[in-house]
C-alpha cells in the first residue's frame, strides 16, 4: 500500500509539474521572466521526483540528453560562483551564466520525468492542440499590435531593453517548430492547409522582426521539412513549395525597404571591414570573434569574463582596427562556440558539441522526429550570430519548447506519421 501511495503520489507532482510548464510556455511571448519563474519552480518539483526514479537512469531514452544538461548547468553555476566579481562592468554576464545554469538544472529534470511517458501519463492531444492556437493567437496579436498599431521599426514582443527583436524573432521560430508538429500529429482533414497557413503568417511575423539570422534560416528549414516529406511519401507537395515560395516573395515585397536598408548596411559593413574598422554591426562581430578566440588560446581550463576582457583591451591597444568589440564584450562575444571557449575554455565547447549530439541522437535515432531535429538546427545556425546559452529569455525559450516537444513526442511516439 506504501509503494502504491508512493508512486501515486509521485504521479501527481509530475502532472503538477507539467501543468506548470503548459503555463509557462502559454505565457512565454507576454512574459519570459515569469515563464522562466514557473519553468525553475516545476524543476524543483521534477527534482524530487527524479530522485525516486534513478534506479534505471540508463534506461531512460533522454539519458544523455538530461546528463549532459544537468553537467551544463552544474557548470555555469560553478563558475558563476568562483569568478563573479561585485560592481564588474560585466557583472550581466555573470548573471546571465547564473540564469542559464539554473535553466539548464531544471531542464534535465523536467525532461527525465516527462520522458518516462509510460509509467507517468501526462494530458492528452488537445492540451498540446490548445497551446497552439493560444500561442498563434498570441503572436498574431501582439505582432500587429507593435507594427501596425504602434508603429514599431521591429517587433520585439515583450523583450524590449533585453534581447530585444533579436530574441523575439528566435522564441517565433522556435515555437514554430513545435506547432507545425502538433499540427503534423492532427486527426484534421485540413491540418496540411493549417501547417501551410502557419507558416505563411509565421513568416511574415519573422520578417516583421528584421532579423537577418531567423529570416534566413526559418525558410530553409521549412524547405528541408518539405523535402523529408517529399522523400519519406514519395509525393510532391506542390502546394507546401507554392506557399513557401509565396510567403518569401510576400516578406520580401513588405519589408523591401527595410531589407534593401539591411543590404545596403551589410554591404557597407564589409567595405569598413576590408579598411580595418570594425565599428559596424558586421564588423563588430567579425571583431568580437577573432579577439574571441585570441583571448580563449591560454584557457585550458575556465576564465572570468574580467579576465577575458583585459586581454580583448590589451588586443585591442595593439590593434585599434579590432576596436568594435569593446561595447560588446561586457556580455557576450555573438557566437556560441567563441562564447563558450573564451570563458569556460575547451571544457565549455566539448559540453556545447555533447548537447548538440545528445539531442540529434535523441531527435533522429529514438523518437524520430525531424521537426525535432530542425529545431536543434534552429539554435545551431542562431549560434553563429547569438548565443543560446547565455541569460535568461532565449533559454527559457528554447528549453520550455524543447520540454514540451518532447512530452508531445513521448505520447505520440507509435503514430506512424512524418514527425
Amino acid at each position: 500500500m506504501k509503494s502504491m501511495n508512493g508512486q501515486t503520489l509521485q504521479m501527481r507532482f509530475t502532472q503538477l509539474a507539467f501543468g506548470l510548464c503548459v503555463i509557462a510556455f502559454a505565457c512565454i511571448i507576454l512574459s519570459p521572466n515569469l515563464a522562466n519563474k514557473i519553468m525553475n519552480i516545476a524543476g524543483l518539483i521534477a527534482f524530487f521526483v527524479a530522485v525516486f526514479n534513478l534506479k534505471n537512469a540508463r534506461r531512460n531514452e533522454t539519458f544523455w540528453l538530461c546528463l549532459v544538461l544537468f553537467v551544463i548547468g552544474i557548470c555555469d553555476l560553478i563558475w558563476y560562483r568562483l569568478f563573479k566579481i561585485d560592481h564588474s562592468e560585466a557583472i550581466n554576464s555573470y548573471r546571465a551564466y547564473l540564469e542559464v545554469g539554473k535553466i539548464c538544472v531544471s531542464g534535465a529534470f523536467l525532461i527525465y520525468i516527462f520522458s518516462l511517458g509510460e509509467k507517468f501519463r501526462l494530458g492528452n492531444n488537445k492540451i498540446h492542440y490548445l497551446l497552439v492556437l493560444i500561442l498563434q493567437i498570441m503572436m498574431v496579436a501582439y505582432a500587429y499590435y507593435q507594427k501596425i498599431h504602434l508603429g514599431a521599426a521591429r517587433i520585439e514582443f515583450s523583450l524590449a531593453g533585453g534581447t530585444s527583436a533579436t530574441g523575439a524573432a528566435y522564441t517565433i521560430v522556435f515555437l514554430s517548430c513545435y506547432m507545425i508538429m502538433v499540427l503534423q500529429h492532427s486527426t484534421l482533414r485540413m491540418k496540411d492547409l493549417l501547417i501551410l497557413a502557419h507558416f505563411f503568417i509565421t513568416f511574415i511575423i519573422v520578417v516583421a522582426t528584421e532579423t537577418r539570422a531567423a529570416i534566413m534560416v526559418y525558410p530553409i528549414l521549412f524547405a528541408g521539412m518539405l523535402a523529408i516529406r517529399c522523400y519519406r511519401q514519395r509525393h510532391i507537395p506542390w502546394k507546401g513549395i507554392g506557399v513557401l515560395l509565396f510567403a518569401v516573395a510576400a516578406g520580401a515585397f513588405m519589408m523591401k525597404d527595410s531589407l534593401i536598408q539591411r543590404y545596403h548596411d551589410l554591404n557597407s559593413d564589409m567595405s569598413a571591414y576590408e579598411k580595418n574598422n570594425t565599428d559596424t554591426s558586421v564588423g563588430a562581430r567579425l571583431a568580437m570573434w577573432q579577439t574571441g578566440l585570441a583571448a580563449a588560446k591560454e584557457n585550458y581550463l575556465w576564465q572570468s569574463t574580467d579576465h577575458r576582457n583585459a586581454i580583448i583591451k590589451d588586443l585591442v591597444k595593439k590593434d585599434p582596427g579590432l576596436e568594435g568589440a569593446l561595447p560588446y564584450i561586457p556580455g557576450h562575444l555573438h557566437n556560441e562556440v567563441i562564447e563558450a571557449l573564451s570563458t569556460k575554455g575547451p571544457s565549455g565547447l566539448l559540453l556545447y558539441v555533447l548537447f548538440v549530439i545528445s539531442l540529434a541522437w535523441y531527435a533522429l535515432r529514438k523518437i524520430k522526429s525531424f521537426t525535432l531535429f530542425a529545431f536543434l538546427v534552429a539554435m545551431v545556425m542562431f549560434g553563429l550570430s547569438g548565443v543560446m546559452f547565455y541569460s535568461k529569455t532565449t533559454p527559457t525559450a528554447w528549453m520550455l519548447t524543447l520540454v514540451m516537444f518532447i512530452v508531445f513526442l513521448t505520447q505520440n511516439r507509435h503514430r506512424d506519421i512524418v514527425k
